[in-house]
């Protein structure tokens, strides 16, 4: 069961790696340039209000939307009605998005990111640019290399390599045949390093291949493919599959 359950750590680590600052170079840059049906421009607030298929380019990045209010002197954007958000390798949609301080950006209403061959989607993502950190609240989805987590709410640091999926935690590894629930889930890792721990907790219920195991607190290490509970708890191992 122990190799079995070593494969957790690929859905998470999965997880981790999607929390990519995908707004990052709306939030400082040169010039700007915003087109729209309707615009209007004060110079004195140097504010931009613009609506019917607004067009925002901002060195590499390409915003959209119906409506958008935008303050060149704080880089304070509010764009809402069909938002879309483009860098290289990078798409972003959701119903609205705000951008304050040139350091948080939050996406809100069926907002769906995909970064290379990565996903996060939820009703909510906020993006803290300064501490390279994204929160997803409400249906949070995260998928890498054919791994997805679901859950209520997820917390994820780029830099640092750490993902936490709280509420209704759900993850998948079609590959691998794996499939884990529990209340929360955390990866952790130092980057560069092959040490990744995985720590599931709240009535755990992982399988694979038929094989299963139930418990409370279960840790998995990625060094030595190893899983261990912390609680009392129940494995069932299928004989020609372990």
């Amino acid at each position: 069961m122990k190799r079995k359950l070593r494969d957790i750590y690929k859905a998470v680590t999965a997880a981790a790696f999607l929390t990519v600052p995908l707004v990052a170079a709306w939030a400082a840059g040169p010039s700007i340039s915003v087109t729209a049906d309707r615009l209007s421009y004060d110079g004195k607030t140097q504010v931009a209000t613009a609506s019917g298929n607004v067009v925002i380019v901002r060195d590499q990045t390409t915003m959209t939307g119906d409506t958008a209010v935008y303050h060149l002197k704080t880089a304070e954007a509010d764009v809402e009605g069909n938002v879309a958000v483009e860098q290289p390798d990078m798409h972003l949609t959701a119903n609205k998005l705000h951008s304050t301080n040139r350091n948080y950006v939050v996406a809100t209403g069926d907002v769906k990111g995909v970064y290379q061959d990565k996903k996060v989607n939820g009703d909510q993502v906020e993006y803290y640019l300064d501490q390279d950190r994204s929160v997803v609240t409400g249906n949070g989805y995260l998928e890498a290399q054919g791994s997805q987590m679901w859950a209520d709410h997820i917390d994820g640091w780029f830099k640092s390599i750490k993902a936490v999926g709280t509420g209704n935690v759900h993850i998948e590894s079609p590959q691998e045949r794996l499939s884990a629930y529990s209340d929360q889930a955390t990866y952790t890792q130092t980057p560069g390093v092959n040490d990744g721990v995985i720590y599931l907790q709240g009535n755990v219920q992982a399988s694979q291949n038929g094989s299963s195991l139930v418990g409370d607190k279960v840790q998995i290490r990625l060094a030595d493919h190893s899983a261990q509970t912390m609680s009392r708890s129940t494995i069932v191992i299928v004989p020609n599959e372990s």
